[in-house]
C-alpha cells in the first residue's frame, strides 16, 4: 500500500475534517476547497488510482457511500446541486470530490481556493456529519 496522504489519513496519522466514515470508507472536507462544503470521499481498502479499475462490486459501494455523503452536504451548504468529479491526478488513490455549485464554474479547478479557519472546518464538518446517515 502506498503511504501519501490518504493513506495516512486512513491510518489516523493525519488529521482530517471527517464528516462521513464506514467500515470501506471515509469523507472527509477538502483544506483546498473550491467551494465551502468541498467534500472528498475515498475508499479505505484500495490500492487503485483510477476509478474504473475498481471492482464493480467496489465501484457501487463507493457511489452508494457518494450519495449519501452528497444529500448530507446539500442539507448544510445552500447551492442548486452538488457536483461529483473523479479527477484524480494529483494523489495516487480512487477519489471523488463533492463540490456544492450553483453554476457550472462553480466545478473549475483552476480557480483560487478558498482559505478557511481550523475553527471554521472544525464547525462546518460537524454540521455535515450531522446531517449524513451512514
Amino acid at each position: 500500500m502506498n503511504n501519501n496522504i490518504f493513506h495516512k489519513i486512513i491510518k489516523n496519522e493525519v488529521s482530517a475534517y471527517k464528516v462521513a466514515e464506514n467500515s470501506d470508507h471515509l469523507a472527509f472536507l477538502d483544506i483546498y476547497p473550491i467551494k465551502i462544503g468541498h467534500t472528498l470521499v475515498i475508499p479505505k481498502k484500495s490500492n487503485r488510482d483510477k476509478i474504473f479499475s475498481l471492482s464493480e462490486k467496489d465501484f457501487i459501494s463507493i457511489m452508494f457511500f457518494t450519495r449519501k455523503v452528497a444529500i448530507g452536504i446539500k442539507k448544510i451548504i445552500p447551492c442548486n446541486r452538488i457536483g461529483i468529479f473523479v479527477i484524480g491526478f494529483e494523489i495516487p488513490h480512487v477519489h471523488i470530490h463533492l463540490i456544492p455549485m450553483d453554476q457550472e464554474s462553480d466545478g473549475n479547478f483552476s480557480k483560487k481556493r478558498i482559505v478557511l479557519s481550523e475553527k471554521n472546518f472544525q464547525i462546518l464538518s460537524e454540521k455535515i456529519k450531522k446531517t449524513i446517515k451512514i
